[in-house]
């Protein structure tokens, strides 16, 4: 009886860094979060002072994008074994996933590398506003490097990236889609050029560096 458990066990190490699966209550939003796009009339200021910017504090864990040697695995395990469906990929390239009882478009990410890894964390913010506030204070703390502000096309998420000190990165994301328990989501396999981001500044060469794997 535990032979399977084992095989899947043993597959999920190779495809991913370590995680570890547990049952628990439903964590993903029920909902599409909100997202705050909010103006005055004329004749109001609507910017704040920056001495009283708020602190940015994420609202959620929204997803992670972890390094794997095998994307068509990776798909098969989390579909499999999981109850993941896949979103939409580029070739076995990228991978993106989502719950079958509403999640974002992705729960879970996969790119390929020659080993396991962590990419990055992202974390759910209400507005563009508040990833470029998030991107200014760690900057502020020594944490300017990164990538952003640009927006991504599968997922429709708009981004900032910051570098931690290991490599990997954590992400402000705001108006990620979301995929209801009611809707069969029609991704599909797109190509590389049309499944990155639809706009923002150069990617840094290292982004999808895998520094673990080295």
């Amino acid at each position: 009886m535990l032979e399977p458990v084992v095989r899947a066990a043993h597959a999920l190490q190779l495809i991913a860094p370590e995680i570890e699966i547990a049952v628990a209550e439903k964590t993903s939003p029920d909902v599409k979060s909100s997202f705050d796009n909010v103006s005055v009339g004329p004749g109001v200021q609507s910017a704040p002072s920056r001495s009283r910017v708020h602190m940015v504090r994420p609202r959620r864990l929204a997803h992670m994008l972890v390094f794997t040697r095998d994307i068509p695995q990776a798909i098969r395990f989390y579909g499999e074994v999981l109850g993941l469906r896949l979103s939409d990929r580029s070739g076995d390239m990228i991978a993106f996933m989502h719950g079958i009882h509403g999640s974002d478009h992705h729960m879970i990410a996969f790119v390929k590398s020659d080993g396991p890894g962590l990419h990055h964390l992202s974390w759910d913010v209400p507005s563009i506003n508040d990833i470029g506030i998030g991107a200014m204070q760690m900057a502020d703390k020594g944490f300017a490097a990164g990538w952003g502000l640009g927006r991504h096309v599968l997922g429709s998420n708009y981004f900032h990236y910051v570098r931690d000190p290991w490599g990997s990165h954590s992400e402000y994301s705001a108006d990620i889609d979301y995929v209801p328990a009611t809707c069969d989501w029609k991704g599909g396999d797109q190509p590389g050029e049309d499944a990155f981001y639809a706009w923002g500044p150069n990617v840094p060469e290292d982004f999808v560096r895998n520094y673990e794997a080295n």
